[in-house]
């Protein structure tokens, strides 16, 4: 059955935001998923109760910023990733954004494995942004001989760890390079915000989508991921591989792309 065949109009786990992904220009800019490349998303967080139409709900007030940046390693197969996030944790009280850095280094294999790493997070306040007491973390991790040795000031844990393994970030990069439609074998491992294990995770692919994005049809073709510890997690990219929205049941991450609104007022 070929892609044309198969396309059906807005899939079902895309309505929550149509509306606003109808706003952003999609990008047109030539991508190479296996080469060096900066995304930014807008983060939104996801309301558990649902709206007055019965559907979920989400938050633009609370918009967060996530920035993940490639670069592959000369005469290695290998690259650095690069992950700059904020986000607000809206169950918090009272409500604070965590700032987290992160720069790992990579497996240029299916899942993206993470070898090692160094992790820096911190908890602002919500009245002025100031760092909160105590909150500071640093972090540094490294994946060796079945397990992950991490250490951080006054000591360290290891996690006993199989293979596959990836992270929540670096399967922000995997996708984007897996053949189209096609997904890895078996279950994997997931090291979320590579510091929490899930286990038993694994792909599905969905069939091809249409949006609209400022008035022009976008083929979207997708993943959904699975497993334990998780809500299920989606995953849509265009046509040339490029990875637009991301979202499970706490947090959405969508394309940063211009909105119609902002254009017209450059003009």
């Amino acid at each position: 059955m070929s892609d044309a065949d198969t396309t059906q109009e807005a899939h079902w786990s895309l309505g929550l935001y149509l509306e606003y992904l109808s706003t952003l220009r999609p990008p047109t800019e030539a991508f190479d998923p296996n080469g060096a490349w900066e995304h930014t998303y807008d983060v939104f967080p996801i309301y558990a109760a649902l709206d007055v139409t019965g559907k979920g709900a989400w938050s633009l007030q609370h918009k967060g910023v996530m920035r993940l940046k490639r670069e592959p390693v000369s005469g290695e197969d290998a690259f650095q990733l690069h992950v700059a996030s904020e986000v607000t944790f809206l169950g918090w009280l009272p409500t604070r954004t965590q700032r987290t850095t992160a720069s790992i280094e990579c497996a240029a294999d299916t899942l993206g494995t993470p070898l090692s790493w160094e992790l820096e997070s911190v908890a602002l306040s919500a009245e002025d942004s100031s760092p909160v007491p105590l909150s500071h973390m640093r972090e540094s991790g490294v994946v060796r001989d079945g397990a992950v040795e991490l250490t951080f000031e006054g000591g360290g844990r290891t996690l006993e760890v199989s293979s596959p393994l990836t992270s929540n970030w670096s399967l922000f990069e995997a996708v984007q390079r897996l053949p189209r439609g096609n997904v890895p074998e078996g279950e994997f491992e997931m090291l979320e915000d590579l510091r929490l294990r899930r286990a038993h995770q694994r792909l599905v692919a969905e069939d091809p989508t249409e949006v609209t994005m400022a008035g022009e049809t976008v083929r979207l073709y997708g993943y959904r991921q699975l497993g334990e510890g998780i809500s299920p997690l989606h995953y849509w990219l265009d046509e040339q591989g490029r990875l637009l929205l991301a979202f499970g049941k706490m947090r959405a991450y969508i394309w940063e792309g211009v909105t119609e609104e902002k254009a017209e007022g450059e003009q």
